[in-house]
């Protein structure tokens, strides 16, 4: 098996990856300007994810190189990472009591057969109505501060969760059954 670069340093997307059983190395992108919006969900976060992964793959050669990118959207409206805990509580706030959108775009590279595999998975997630306290509480704990949508279903923010309809992994950062999907194909190609 070839070595696997994993071009983010997301807590989260690294405990998937253990979980389904690869061994990878955490190489994050770093340079690459995320495309935040201007375009529909879907392809702002291929974009992101494949020039996350472009980046990396530039560095290692006879490798498979993982890039991932996650927005959530309401009403039209994108919602990355919130930039201040101000921003936190005015997303939570306008995703209280309703639905929302996740999507996370996967691209993964196979430097050797220069091979370039990108899509993405949507999620539809209902929160709970959550009270003023519960949200100013949860946004003092620091939690929503790095995530999409300012909150992590895997952790807390996962009991403002009421509904969730398609991939769990999607929400987290990472659609494993995209990514297993891919690297099933990746290996096919390899065989010939």
């Amino acid at each position: 098996m070839k070595d696997i670069y994993l071009a983010s340093s997301s807590p989260r997307r690294q405990q998937i990856l253990k979980d389904l059983g690869l061994t990878f190395t955490v190489s994050p992108s770093v340079n690459f300007k995320e495309k935040l919006n201007g375009t529909e969900p879907e392809v702002l976060v291929c974009h992101n994810a494949l020039g996350k992964a472009k980046e990396v793959a530039g560095k290692y050669k006879d490798s498979i190189i993982i890039g991932c990118d996650t927005i959530v959207t309401f009403n039209n409206e994108i919602f990355g990472k919130p930039l201040t805990p101000d921003n936190a509580i005015v997303m939570l706030m306008k995703l209280s009591g309703d639905y929302h959108n996740v999507f996370s775009g996967l691209a993964v590279i196979d430097t050797q057969i220069n091979k370039e595999l990108v899509g993405y998975d949507k999620t539809e997630v209902k929160f709970k109505d959550l009270s003023e306290k519960e949200i100013h509480d949860y946004v003092e704990s620091g939690e929503p501060l790095d995530k999409a949508g300012a909150y992590g279903i895997q952790e807390y923010g996962g009991a403002f969760v009421e509904k969730v309809k398609g991939s769990f992994s999607n929400v987290v950062g990472l659609p494993k059954e995209l990514l297993t999907r891919f690297l099933a194909e990746l290996e096919t190609q390899d065989a010939y």
